[in-house]
């Protein structure tokens, strides 16, 4: 009887709710449209910015441009959360 009943908590543990669909649904689906893009491109395209000039299979300028991308989102992200977090301790402070 005991195993019914873990095996059932289990199967509830691992259901999705809607918090979790809308968290991370649009960020997958993003995800996805985004490898399709990079798989249908892949003929090679010239570069040329400022001296720089190349050539590379798109893809790969995707790929580079789409993490060049989250790292400036994520550093913009980390400053507004700090600068969030040190006004609201100089808020408590007075």
């Amino acid at each position: 009887m005991n195993m019914r009943a873990s095996g059932a908590e289990s199967n509830d543990s691992m259901a999705v709710t809607s918090d979790q669909v809308r968290r991370f649904g649009p960020p997958a689906i993003i995800a996805i449209a985004a490898l399709l893009f990079v798989v249908q491109n892949t003929e090679k395209v010239k570069f040329e910015f400022l001296w720089f000039d190349f050539e590379w299979p798109m893809w790969i300028m995707l790929v580079v441009f789409a993490l060049v991308g989250a790292a400036v989102f994520y550093g913009v992200a980390r400053r507004r959360r700090r600068r969030r977090l040190r006004l609201e301790a100089d808020d408590e402070r007075e």
